[in-house]
């Protein structure tokens, strides 16, 4: 039996939201789906003709790549897409195998993560009031201490900038130094701070109170909750005008973290879980940027037998 492509994807919306998935990955995987599907002008699927649709689906990975120059890493989004689809038409029943294990992914290189050193982390710190001193005289004290606030929390968390941004004051513990922060899909998770962040913090949240009555940890002057590209804006101003070598970016404060931790000793799972990672696999890339620190903890160098 046929089944028209419209009514199948709106059936694949309902099994996206089911499994768990956020809102912006649903509307990204329908939508490769329906240009997909248009380029392709397939209008209805059947069991038979499920096969057939790999390999309109392999023509367009060449097409994309070749014809279009996409990397990779963006063409396997879009292989995820298409793979998720197959699941749920075999989940359904529509088809009668589950096609998705047909559909390869593309190689991407794996490249190790930057970080910055403490002595680097100690520069930008002290440097933030120096870069935005000329600031209006009004805003001065806040815009200063706010955007030093948000450098300390992501070097000292490992919090994404999307969960940044959308951090309450009802989300924060001060007694227990805890951030309660929702990461990808929507997933909950608790992040530790110390006494340095709480300090940082505090006199952030006495300064802003004067300002801005809002929930919102981090607004701007004009009491809107801040964006995530007004914080990527803020790192690439640090950037300019401290000359750094490396370009600083919120996700760079993020590897720092977590290189930070594993050198001082923490283990992996513990990492993977502060950093919100649903993968172990994810969270063991830093272990490659840590040879030293691994080799340092080598016990059995001397070892004869």
């Amino acid at each position: 039996m046929k089944i028209q492509v419209e009514d199948l994807l709106e059936k694949y919306k309902y099994y996206l939201i089911r499994v768990g998935l956020a809102g912006r990955t649903i509307k990204e995987y329908t939508y490769d789906l329906k240009r997909f599907f248009a380029l392709s002008q397939i209008q209805s699927i059947d069991s038979q003709k499920a096969n057939q649709i790999i390999d309109q689906i392999r023509n367009y990975v060449v097409y994309l790549k070749t014809n279009k120059n996409h990397l990779n890493r963006g063409i396997n989004r879009k292989i995820s897409s298409f793979r998720s689809f197959f699941r749920f038409l075999w989940k359904e029943g529509i088809v009668d195998t589950n096609y998705s294990d047909l559909i390869e992914t593309m190689k991407t290189p794996k490249n190790l993560p930057k970080a910055i050193s403490i002595d680097q982390i100690k520069q930008i710190i002290n440097g933030i009031d120096f870069v935005f001193s000329k600031t209006n005289q009004k805003y001065r004290d806040f815009i200063q201490s706010r955007n030093r606030l948000i450098f300390v929390l992501l070097v000292f968390t490992g919090l994404r900038v999307s969960e940044l941004v959308n951090i309450k004051i009802s989300d924060i513990d001060l007694n227990q130094k805890t951030i309660s922060v929702k990461g990808k899909g929507d997933k909950e998770r608790i992040v530790i701070f110390n006494d340095y962040v709480k300090e940082h913090l505090n006199s952030y949240l006495n300064i802003k109170q004067r300002f801005s009555g809002s929930e919102n940890v981090f607004v701007s002057i004009r009491n809107k909750k801040m964006t995530v590209r007004t914080v990527q804006y803020i790192f690439a101003r640090v950037s300019k005008i401290m000359g750094l070598k490396l370009k600083i970016t919120p996700h760079v404060m993020r590897h720092t973290f977590a290189t930070i931790m594993l050198q001082n000793g923490a283990d992996i799972v513990s990492i993977k879980e502060l950093l919100g990672h649903s993968n172990l696999s994810t969270t063991q890339i830093y272990t490659k940027i840590s040879v030293d620190h691994l080799k340092k903890n080598y016990k059995i160098e001397n070892l004869v037998l």
